[in-house]
């Protein structure tokens, strides 16, 4: 089964962050990685900031950009219906729709976890009722500590 991978891990591959060497081993590892077609969006917009930031280039950025695309295929998402799973799990977690479109994702996609590397996320989605949703979400470094 596949590992459905979000933003805050896919960026950890281009940007020098905490557990970035356990996103790098997450790429380069057997474990079959899925992506929703709009997690790129979610990238574009971190690495303009990284610019605005004067953290990277704006060749950098592009570069960056680049790499992303390349690491993981995105996946098609019209049709899925992810917008009203979305927002029933948002509202029961009282957690961003942005977040939980991933994790409507992963369920669509019958995928074994959801890898992500933001501990408050992965934390509102531990708390909600739904046992489909709550045993959903792996940080990033408990994937790592299984290395």
């Amino acid at each position: 089964m596949a590992l459905v991978i979000d933003a805050s891990v896919g960026l950890k591959w281009v940007l020098a962050e905490p557990d970035s060497a356990v996103a790098q081993a997450l790429a380069a590892s057997d474990e079959e990685l899925v992506a929703p077609d709009f997690w790129l969006n979610e990238a574009c917009n971190v690495l303009w900031l990284q610019v605005r930031r004067n953290v990277l280039t704006p060749a950098e950025a592009q570069e960056g950009l680049m790499l992303l695309r390349a690491q993981v295929q995105p996946t098609p998402t019209a049709g899925l219906g992810l917008q009203d799973a979305a927002l029933e799990i948002a509202l029961a977690a009282g957690h961003s729709p942005y977040d939980t479109l991933y994790v409507a994702f992963a369920i669509a996609m019958g995928a074994e976890k959801l890898v992500v590397a933001d501990r408050k996320f992965a934390m509102a989605m531990r708390g909600h009722s739904d046992p489909a949703v709550s045993g959903l979400l792996m940080l990033l470094d408990e994937w790592g500590a299984g290395i």
